[in-house]
């Protein structure tokens, strides 16, 4: 892996920033070093809502660029559902490099709602996951991949599950999918064009159970509580 300067570590902490500021997003072209990769991230996001951190880049291999993501999440669920974060790449100039490891990802829960699922979804068929590579899951321990419509039948969902009715806890906690050994690898089309028409993006999104979900996590932890008596 050769050397690279990368453009600096921002840990994502959960906050009381409150963005009042109400403007038309504009994408902003983020170069992930001289792998001929960049991140496409909107200035709404990246600068006013600060959801999401500038990719810190590790390195680059003879066919990987290697970065790292932070994120926040700060809005609690509408009608059950979360707002989606989405990080979308592009090729700036035809290289040799055509996989995108992430191998460290930080995500803060300032929602102040528990999830019990996180999923992560490729969202052009330009790209797909390597299931060769199974994450840790941290407290959502269930990892699985699913829908395979992406590059060369590879799957285009990976999805975190809670096994055991624990979630991840909203008080500024962090879920770290792909942490250090566990990397998640998105693997891309070598005939992909250069430029903004051939982008794919990395949509994530917390879940949080329906109400009948939510039942069965309650009984399933009385029952817990009943076999320790």
């Amino acid at each position: 892996m050769k050397a690279t300067k990368g453009v600096g570590r921002l840990v994502i902490m959960c906050s009381l920033f409150v963005c009042t500021v109400s403007v038309e997003a504009t994408p902003v072209v983020i170069p992930l070093d001289d792998s001929g990769w960049a991140a496409v991230i909107d200035d709404v996001v990246l600068y006013e809502t600060r959801e999401v951190g500038v990719p810190y880049v590790f390195g680059i291999t003879d066919d990987a660029v290697v970065i790292q993501l932070d994120k926040t999440f700060r809005e609690p669920p509408e009608d059950g559902f979360f707002d989606p974060i989405v990080i979308e790449f592009q090729k700036i100039r035809q290289t040799d490099i055509t996989n995108i490891i992430i191998r460290d990802e930080r995500i803060a829960n300032c929602t102040g709602s528990e999830w019990f699922d996180f999923h992560l979804h490729l969202t052009n068929a330009f790209a797909g996951f390597n299931p060769d590579f199974i994450p840790d899951g941290d407290q959502l321990e269930n990892v699985s991949y699913s829908m395979n419509f992406g590059y060369d039948g590879l799957p285009v969902r990976l999805n975190f599950e809670d096994n055991n009715g624990s979630g991840v806890p909203a008080a500024g906690d962090v879920f770290e999918p792909g942490h250090i050994a566990g990397q998640i690898m998105i693997v891309t089309d070598p005939e992909m064009g250069v430029g903004a028409d051939f982008r794919f993006g990395l949509k994530e999104v917390p879940t949080v159970p329906e109400p009948a979900t939510l039942a069965l996590l309650g009984i399933g932890g009385l029952m817990v509580l009943n076999r320790k008596r």
